[in-house]
């Protein structure tokens, strides 16, 4: 039987390193040949990956990427709100998605554009909440492992017992000069993972209240809307060049459009136990807290309205007029 699988996944999360065991596996322990194909992003580290598989009895002659799958991963559940990760899956095809929360929560969290393509190509859908999971075990964000066992526990292409044991070979074989504990906590994922694993009913009607939110703000200008938000909707080949400026400059600001949102857990500011060493504001990748300062007449005003007025005062080298400042640390409400 020809097998086509599609996988989304984030930049660096072991996504298309754990497929590209599987296509090991595959080849070196069955009969079947194998294929893969491995689609990144510009941005690496953090982006988006979709890694596309096949399996066949008979030689694999497909130079091109799948456009219908019988099997579809989504590994990171903020896709699902970015891109249509259901475009390519086919009638009767399984759906994998990597879910945070209580299974029985999952479908009423799905845009009503999705729950409607499962109903009407009537898929099977499958949930895991492999963070959870990869926390439980102490391997941190790594789902990798966690994703590749549902893989094979969902498809069949390898009996159940017999394909755990290759995902544990290639464990030991791939993490085994990391030490005896890594190659642990790995295999004891494997033995977890599919009794984490949910089949979610699909109901005969959708339900969910809410649509797809677009990729980019109203708000964005012409180029965001046109060509910025076609790219982050994973369609970048399907722009022609004449879309693109005739001396190929580019816009500057454009990256405030892109929201990602990709992080698990965001910096949140406590002044219960702010000591105002401002070194978050140093050290914090997401610039989500900053540090300003502030001359003390200017801060006057804030301090009266602010209901936390922390403040340090900080000597300067200025004029003697703004020899005493006042420094005042202000976290950013989001960050992604």
């Amino acid at each position: 039987m020809y097998r086509r699988s599609l996988f989304y996944g984030l930049g660096a999360d072991g996504t298309v390193g754990a497929n590209k065991n599987s296509i090991k596996i595959i080849g070196q322990e069955t009969e079947r040949f194998v294929q893969g194909y491995f689609v990144y992003d510009s941005k690496k580290s953090g982006a988006i990956t979709v890694s596309h598989l096949r399996s066949s009895p008979r030689p694999i002659r497909s130079a091109y990427l799948i456009d219908r799958a019988g099997f579809v991963a989504c590994h990171q559940f903020e896709f699902i709100d970015k891109i249509d990760v259901l475009e390519y899956a086919a009638h009767g095809a399984v759906f994998l998605l990597n879910a945070p929360g209580e299974a029985a929560e999952v479908w009423d969290r799905l845009p009503r554009e999705m729950q409607q393509q499962m109903i009407e190509r009537q898929i099977r859908f499958f949930a895991i909440d492999a963070y959870a999971l990869a926390k439980q075990v102490g391997m941190g964000g790594r789902i990798n492992t966690i994703m590749q066992t549902c893989f094979f526990g969902i498809s069949g292409i390898l009996p159940r017992e017999e394909a755990i044991a290759h995902i544990k070979k290639s464990i030991e074989k791939t993490y085994g000069k990391r030490g005896p504990e890594v190659v642990r906590r790995n295999c004891e994922v494997v033995d977890l993972a599919l009794a984490h694993l949910h089949e979610i009913p699909v109901p005969a009607a959708a339900s969910a209240n809410r649509t797809r939110p677009p990729i980019v703000s109203e708000r964005a200008p012409d180029f965001v809307q046109k060509i910025t938000a076609v790219m982050l909707a994973g369609k970048g080949d399907l722009l022609p060049v004449s879309a693109f400026t005739v001396d190929g400059t580019w816009p500057v600001g454009t990256a405030k459009w892109e929201k990602r949102n990709l992080a698990l857990e965001i910096p949140v500011w406590d002044p219960k136990v702010c000591i105002q060493c401002n070194q978050c504001a140093l050290v914090c990748p997401h610039a989500a807290i900053r540090a300003k300062v502030y001359d003390e007449p200017s801060l006057a005003a804030h301090l009266q309205r602010s209901s936390q007025p922390l403040t340090r005062r900080l000597n300067t080298k200025a004029s003697s007029s703004r020899s005493r400042s006042r420094r005042k640390i202000v976290p950013a409400a989001t960050c992604a």
